[in-house]
This record gives C-alpha cells, structure tokens and sequence, in this order.
C-alpha cells in the first residue's frame, strides 16, 4: 500500500511518500521516501489490535536510515498514524 504525507517543519511543508512493505499479524514496516533519502519505520499496532489493547499506544522505532531531529521522527509518525486510522475508517 503507497500512499503520501505532509508534515510541516520550521514553516516549510515536506511531502513524503510512504510504502507499507512488511505487513504481519504482529508488526507492520513502512518505508518513508523523501527525495534522495529513505527511513524504516516498524510499529506493533497490529499486535495491541488484535490483542484488544485500544488504549495502550504503539511503539515505532527506525530499523533503517536514520534521523536526528526528533520532531520530525514525531511529525512523520503521527502522520503515518492519522493516515492509517483514515484508511481503515473508509
């Protein structure tokens, strides 16, 4: 599943495109492309859902590349969550 996002950062608005490529009963992987780099996310979301744990909230953490600004890790995530939540409403 491919689909975009949009975060903003220091008043600029970055457009990513992001790749589900690993998708479990336990874990998804999401590999976020921005114009020359690329990062892995890996979260467990699917694991606290079928387990029914709603409320408990998801880890991510990077598997590949790397970043440093820590609130553009936070931006993307959410992101990522906010979009995932509206795909799975539809």
């Amino acid at each position: 599943m491919k689909f975009g996002i949009v975060i903003k950062h220091d008043r600029k608005n970055i457009r990513l495109r992001v790749e589900r490529v690993v998708h479990t009963q336990e874990i998804e992987q999401f590999e976020v492309t921005a114009r020359n780099t690329s990062l892995r996310f890996q979260t467990n979301r699917l694991l606290l859902r079928n387990k029914g744990l709603k409320y408990k909230r998801a880890d991510w953490k990077i598997v590949a590349g790397g970043i440093h600004n820590a609130s553009i890790r936070a931006s993307i995530v959410k992101a990522i969550e906010d979009k995932m939540n509206e795909i799975e409403s539809m």
